[in-house]
């Protein structure tokens, strides 16, 4: 893990993903991609006939259903190839094309869900119980539900078209925050008087290890350079948020926030809840920053101390071996077969581990039904990045049982569960760890880190939810996303969740820009399910602890088999009362309580 990063032909091959297993070579991938752009004409051919009878439907699916696996394939080998190195031109030429072709393909089938819910609803009843059909039961029955917000086949048509303009915005966004921002990051002076130049990854790590003056120093260079970029990015963003209440609007949905919780089967209100039980319980939090104001011996906080563990700088550093070592032992309740299948995909290169010169920021899980379920990270050796690791192995194993267990068709997994294995296995983590401590540096180590999790978690990710739909709610009544304004909701909202205990200066208030840099805004109202993904994950984890892996399992491979609310009660998580977050914030008290009395300031 070099101070510079390494130039991605520099990276040692074990330290990278293989995505082999998809496509032998790049020329390979081309050659499928050449014959899949016949695709979307060839099953333009049903078109007109799925309601002849239900032999025709299931041959006609079959066929479709063939094409979209084949060009998921492509564009996820194209986007992992592209998110490796983003300078890469090659790369990004590829994933362009594939995302067209998908585009392509999505418009060649437009003609699909209308002609589905064109046929009587008692004969396609009768349909769903034949051999022929019954495979393809519960992907129909969520084309029948959306039947109110599905256009006329030439309207459908446009809209998939569409995708591919509005797209563009994410698109660009990414380009400027993760190669043309970076390339301007100034370098920093560090505590021992070299000089380092501030990079997306190793932004947060400084700030969470760094001296206060180091720590601020960072915190200024990084947003001073992205502050020069807001106009650009609140455009973007505009634009992005526009898409999204255009698209809603167009499917007659009341607003954005309807249209994006559809699919997931989740009322506006369990969105509505989540921020004002969040928002009932800030004072929680706000003990927590006066405690660490306290045992830090400032007089306030500043924004640049937010990362800064209560308990010092840590030295404790750990290689990528032994976080894998660490996960795996934490996630033994889950079983022999999990741990096994765990070990031997980080073994066969299913992560991408460390930073290179381009690579996408941050980490994540990814793949498709006929890839191993990769993982990105940019591991940095801290104790965070460990969790990090434990984070995306629970999505990666989530996809790996559902494809395992389901079909193609229903093997996608609801978003609104995608966060609970993942927090599911943090949560195990901690655990672990917490029953290998012995030294009361580590403990309050630990216990610091499990409040933060909380912190960014269910805290902060209802804050971004909060901020997404207040401007949603302001483009949707006729209002522009102007850098300004964008600054402004942002930073009030900043200081509301973080409370008195810090400074608000000149300094603090670059954090009004923070907007600017969370991808996640771009992804149609995404963070609040970190947030319900925390407040299930921490009964997920004490059922496991408490003996029931084998509910949990099930619902590791249960895809889209029963409505998502329905399979988080199979793991007793009710989403639609107030008591998975309320749980979730007695944990985080508690945790904050046991800090205290470890650092002796418990009375």
């Amino acid at each position: 893990m070099a101070a510079t990063p390494l130039k991605r032909d520099q990276v040692a091959r074990e330290d990278t993903w293989d995505l082999t297993p998809m496509y032998a070579t790049d020329e390979e991938w081309h050659l499928r991609f050449t014959e899949a752009c016949a695709l979307p004409q060839e099953v333009s051919r049903f078109r007109g006939t799925l309601g002849n009878s239900a032999q025709t439907l299931a041959e006609a699916l079959k066929h479709i259903l063939e094409a979209f696996r084949t060009i998921e394939g492509l564009y996820v080998y194209a986007h992992l190839r592209q998110d490796q190195d983003l300078s890469d031109s090659t790369a990004v030429e590829m994933f362009e094309k594939a995302a067209a072709l998908n585009s392509r393909l999505a418009a060649e089938t437009s003609y699909m869900a209308p002609e589905i819910l064109a046929v009587k609803p008692s004969t396609m009843a009768s349909w769903l119980d034949t051999p022929d059909v019954k495979p393809y039961a519960i992907w129909l029955e969520e084309i029948l539900r959306a039947g109110p917000h599905t256009l006329n086949a030439s309207e459908e048509a446009l809209l998939a078209r569409a995708s591919e303009v509005t797209r563009c915005f994410s698109g660009a966004s990414g380009k400027l925050t993760n190669v043309e921002m970076p390339a301007r990051l100034p370098e920093i002076e560090t505590d021992d008087g070299r000089k380092q130049k501030l990079t997306n990854s190793n932004f947060i790590r400084i700030l969470t290890e760094g001296t206060r003056g180091v720590r601020k120093a960072a915190f200024q260079g990084y947003y001073n350079e992205l502050s020069g970029n807001t106009a650009t990015l609140a455009a973007l963003l505009e634009g992005q948020v526009k898409a999204h209440s255009f698209s809603a609007g167009a499917r007659s949905f009341p607003s954005a926030l309807a249209a994006s919780l559809f699919n997931d089967r989740i009322s506006t209100d369990v969105y509505d809840s989540l921020i004002v039980a969040v928002r009932r319980n800030l004072p929680t939090l706000h003990r927590y920053y006066d405690l660490k104001k306290r045992i830090l011996k400032l007089a306030s906080l500043g924004m640049h101390d937010l990362y800064t563990p209560i308990a010092g700088k840590s030295g404790r550093r750990y290689t990528f071996e032994e976080g894998v070592r660490l996960t795996l032992d934490a996630v033994s309740p889950l079983g022999t077969q999990y741990v096994d299948t765990l070990a031997r995909g980080i073994e066969n290169r299913w992560v991408d581990r460390y930073e290179n010169a381009g690579k996408r920021s941050g980490a994540y899980s990814s793949g498709c039904y006929d890839s191993p379920p990769y993982m990105l990270l940019n591991f940095t050796g801290t104790l965070d990045s460990v969790f990090t690791l434990a984070h995306e192995a629970g999505h990666s194993m989530h996809s790996h049982y559902s494809r395992k267990n389901r079909s193609y068709q229903d093997s996608d997994y609801p978003i609104i569960l995608a966060e609970v294995a993942s927090i599911t296995n943090e949560m195990l983590l901690f655990e672990h760890l917490s029953g290998t401590l012995s030294d009361r540096a580590e403990l309050v180590g630990m216990l610091d880190h499990l409040v933060n999790s909380f912190r960014s978690t269910l805290f902060r990710q209802t804050m971004f939810a909060e901020f997404e739909l207040l401007i949603h709610r302001h483009v949707e009544e006729g209002g522009i996303l102007t850098p300004d304004y964008l600054n402004e909701q942002y930073f009030a909202l900043v200081r509301a969740y973080h409370g008195d205990s810090f400074t608000w200066d000149d300094s603090d208030r670059l954090i009004s820009t923070e907007w600017a840099r969370v991808p996640h805004f771009y992804y149609n109202f995404y963070v609040y399910k970190y947030a319900t993904g925390m407040a299930a994950a921490v009964a997920a984890s004490e059922a496991v602890l408490g003996g029931k892996a084998d509910a949990y399992s099930a619902f590791l491979g249960g895809g889209r088999s029963k409505p998502p609310l329905e399979q988080l009660m199979g793991i007793g998580v009710d989403l639609e009362s107030p008591g998975p977050v309320n749980t979730a914030v007695a944990r985080f008290a508690r945790t904050t309580d046991a800090l205290e009395e470890a650092l002796g300031q418990k009375g």
